[in-house]
């Protein structure tokens, strides 16, 4: 007596096995980090915050941000800091390259201020991804008082 596969279901487990094949590298070695970066990451991203035009907009607090993408999330928040004065009154920063495994699309990030600063006024983010060389504009507008906080923006 043969086993008979429905070809529906043949054509399934055909796929899939290709598919588990194809992506059996990429799987076979899973991620270790060294501080907030995976070490076996795909791709690069950049981070640019705008920092407002307004009186007392700017701050000297940690600025930390973590990205949330349709297909994972970065990992954990990184700081927003290098040898620039950051987030001043209309000011432009850039961070980065952070090394993460594809995120996809960023669908919105998470922004924390430490307390070790004044207020804050960020006007805007952008997220760069050098696997789509695309700018993914995240609109913040957000006043953040003197104390530490965390605050979620879309990034339409």
């Amino acid at each position: 007596m043969r086993f008979r596969i429905p070809i529906v279901l043949a054509t399934a487990l055909v796929v899939l096995t290709g598919a588990l094949g194809a992506g059996s590298a990429a799987v076979a070695a899973p991620a270790t980090k060294q501080g907030d970066v995976g070490t076996n990451a795909v791709t690069r991203y950049w981070i640019f915050v705008h920092t407002a035009n307004i009186q007392d907009a700017g701050t000297d607090a940690t600025v930390r941000m973590k990205v949330y993408g349709t297909l994972a999330d970065s990992p954990g928040y990184v700081n927003l800091d290098n040898s620039a004065d950051n987030f001043e009154r209309n000011s432009n920063d850039t961070f980065g390259p952070f090394s993460w495994f594809d995120i996809g699309r960023p669908d919105f990030i998470g922004v924390y201020k430490g307390s070790n600063g004044s207020e804050w006024y960020p006007e805007y983010a952008m997220v760069y991804s050098e696997a789509t060389r695309i700018w993914y504009q995240c609109p913040m507008n957000a006043y953040y008082g003197d104390g530490e906080e965390t605050r979620w923006f879309d990034c339409p």
